[in-house]
């Protein structure tokens, strides 16, 4: 069994644990807004949503192939634009559904506190990360390397891979129901990771690894679809997603 995955699922596991004991006893009002999203047609919303991650897929495939915007010099901040450019899809939708940010969870209010308890969730993610990874490089290493400008792009498409995945949960659930939507949406998270590991050559059995990701994201889903904010769980999805470069010797 892969040990980085053992303690990702241990770090996320912890993560979530502890946003919701955040939320029961230290900041209880941050996350009781009922956001106002009843479309008349969910099926239809979560179809449009579909269709907006083939579009995504798309367009991912046109930068896999240098067909974005040229990047010779491999500069972070033209990539981060292109990550932008790859996801800009799902903005584009609630912009022609004239819908809220609100229903990709992204709130308005109170944002710098949603982002110092993501940052602070993040920071004991990583340590339980380190304390149960095998081979584990010394914790100053891990947070040097992650919390570089040289990762700007990847925070990026953390980022709107994030709201993203909002927005196909928020129209699943209010088609289906939350329960059945965790599990699915869970998996196809797991599933929309394929294409990128065909392209770096994955073995098989390398990628066993999207059971890892289907059990994580049920765990996260659970979390972050009752909170409805992707402000406070993008940080430790990057943090995270980070020690697979930078985890271990």
């Amino acid at each position: 069994m892969n040990p980085h995955y053992i303690s990702l699922f241990l770090a996320y596991t912890t993560a979530a644990v502890c946003w919701f004991l955040f939320n029961t006893f230290i900041v209880k009002d941050l996350w009781n807004k009922t956001i106002n999203f009843t479309p008349k047609k969910p099926y239809l919303e979560f179809i449009f949503a579909l269709i907006t991650v083939v579009i995504i897929l798309a367009i991912g495939q046109l930068y896999s192939n240098d067909l974005l915007i040229p990047n010779n010099s491999s500069n972070n901040f033209v990539d981060g634009l292109n990550q932008f450019l790859i996801f800009c899809p799902t903005l584009g939708l609630i912009l022609l559904r004239k819908q809220s940010l609100e229903t990709v969870w992204l709130p308005k209010n109170n944002i710098p506190l949603r982002l110092l308890i993501g940052l602070s969730l993040a920071f004991i993610a990583l340590v339980v990360y380190w304390l149960s990874r095998k081979n584990a490089l010394p914790f100053s290493d891990i947070l040097s390397n992650i919390f570089h400008l040289k990762n700007f792009s990847h925070l990026v498409q953390v980022f709107m891979e994030d709201i993203t995945i909002a927005l196909i949960f928020a129209r699943l659930a209010k088609w289906i129901g939350f329960k059945w939507s965790i599990g699915l949406v869970a998996f196809l998270f797991a599933v929309g990771h394929i294409p990128s590991m065909i392209n770096n050559g994955y073995s098989i059995e390398e990628m066993s690894s999207l059971i890892f990701d289907t059990g994580i994201g049920v765990v996260i889903l659970t979390a972050v679809s009752k909170s409805k904010d992707v402000w406070w769980f993008f940080i430790i999805h990057f943090v995270l997603d980070m020690t697979q470069y930078y985890g271990s010797i």
